[in-house]
């Protein structure tokens, strides 16, 4: 476990504290005798010794609880650290993460030993026992304050937090509204089916897994301010169990419009109207992000090597010419581009079709011959992975024309389906017990924290 932030402003005698005593050496001790509201400390010590701590809990939703943990005056001294540092100290403070544009990492401004302390002896024992496989051997974290506030950052769109384990504290101050709305888990069928909304109480936490869906409601008055503990453990990153976890669940129900994510969500437009640039930033969207999806959807004719997500939940047209001849492999790819751009021009957003070749027998190439069961080349063939479906052009010989001719008749209704998996000479072949799934390319990371710069200040006080 990492004791310090390496170069934090603190220590590398660069930030004047205005409470040195939550810099001290003997911060750590002060959780237990000034800091932690006194229910919650016997409810770790109960914890460290073993007992269920979910009777003094209050249950908000499946896996997600509260309790109250900071008394009311660590909230102000803390507040009040915070904004002396920004004012003092706020072209240094990196913002938090990729998507809330107002707080501080605390870790770097010198504040990771004493919350260390707060995760490994208080918060470590609570959440093993509450979420035994994310929150057993936490060795990491990344603790941040975040603010919502008018003119600012007034909610957060949807997401799953980069923690195994997601502890969320407010510390002040007077708002109304700013609620937070609770979804599904990622891995989970109802991933974007509603489950609960939370109400923030100054010094009262909220613990959940950071793969639990959820996102901040937009405040209507006043300023928000919360202090937010990621729990990591390397064991648990290591083990299939996360990989598993973190696999986004494909479900066919319609999503319930609280849960839909502009950033994150590709089907976000065709469920909710598309929001203004403006209202995108207020609520934390990584438009960076969204930008480069769209990019890409409005490619007419996309690689079978590295398939976009989307291939598994909309109808693909994959065009099959591996081992060709360049010149005929280019003439093909040409005719095909051609029947997408004109199936574009006619349909509306999104297309009713997306369209794949395939030119080299690499990458997801042959994954996707043997999901389909299509032999030879070249061949034509419209997939729907969702319904475990695919139509294939019989025509050995694909032309354009061919080609234009089989999309207008899918698109009309009129070819008949057969099933994933079965032999291209119509032989009888065992499918797959269930939908398989392709990997799609991965997809970028957030872009990296960004600097603030405002004004300086010098006062110790709540503004």
């Amino acid at each position: 476990l990492r004791r310090f932030y390496f170069g934090d402003l603190f220590r590398s005698g660069g930030y004047a504290p205005c409470h040195p005593e939550l810099f001290a050496e003997d911060a750590p001790a002060q959780w237990a005798s000034r800091w932690l509201a006194p229910g919650f400390r016997d409810i770790a010590a109960a914890a460290s010794a073993g007992r269920d701590p979910r009777p003094s809990l209050r249950e908000e939703a499946p896996g997600v609880y509260s309790f109250e943990l900071f008394t009311p005056e660590f909230c102000d001294m803390l507040l009040e650290e915070v904004e002396h540092a920004q004012r003092t100290r706020r072209e240094d403070l990196d913002r938090p993460n990729g998507m809330n544009r107002y707080g501080i990492v605390l870790n770097q401004l010198g504040l990771e030993p004493v919350i260390t302390a707060l995760q490994q002896e208080y918060i470590r024992p609570v959440q093993a026992l509450l979420f035994p496989e994310e929150g057993s051997t936490p060795d990491d974290h990344h603790c941040f304050m975040v603010r919502y506030k008018a003119g600012e950052d007034v909610g957060l769109d949807m997401h799953e937090d980069d923690a195994d384990v997601t502890l969320n504290v407010c510390l002040g101050k007077e708002f109304t509204e700013a609620t937070l709305s609770f979804c599904g888990l990622v891995a989970d069928a109802d991933h974007r089916s509603f489950k609960h909304t939370y109400e923030h109480m100054k010094g009262r936490a909220v613990v959940h897994r950071g793969r639990h869906r959820h996102g901040a409601d937009n405040i209507a008055t006043g300023e928000r301010v919360n202090f937010i503990l990621w729990s990591i453990s390397s064991e648990y990153r290591a083990s299939e169990i996360f990989r598993q976890h973190r696999t986004r669940s494909s479900e066919a129900s319609s999503p319930d419009p609280v849960c839909l994510s502009y950033t994150h969500d590709r089907d976000y437009t065709e469920h909710s109207s598309r929001p203004s640039n403006e209202e995108a930033l207020a609520r934390g969207v990584m438009l960076d992000v969204v930008e480069r999806r769209e990019a890409e959807l409005e490619k007419p004719v996309h690689d079978l090597t590295r398939p976009i997500a989307e291939i598994n939940t909309r109808p693909s047209a994959c065009l099959f010419c591996e081992l060709l001849p360049p010149q005929l492999q280019h003439d093909l790819f040409a005719a095909l581009m051609e029947v997408a751009q004109e199936t574009m021009g006619k349909a509306g957003s999104p297309p009713p079709l997306l369209f794949f070749v395939g030119v080299q027998p690499s990458g997801a190439v042959p994954q996707v011959r043997r999901l389909i069961g299509v032999k030879g080349s070249p061949r034509f063939v419209i997939i729907d992975i969702d319904k475990e479906q695919r139509y294939t052009l019989r025509e050995t010989d694909v032309t354009q024309a061919s080609m234009r001719a089989f999309v207008e008749s899918y698109l009309r209704g009129d070819l008949q389906p057969e099933p994933l998996g079965e032999d291209d000479d119509a032989a009888a072949a065992d499918g797959p017990d269930e939908a398989p799934r392709l990997e799609p390319e991965a997809a970028d990371p957030p872009a990296a924290a960004q600097r603030e710069q405002e004004g300086r200040g010098s006062s110790c006080s709540l503004s």
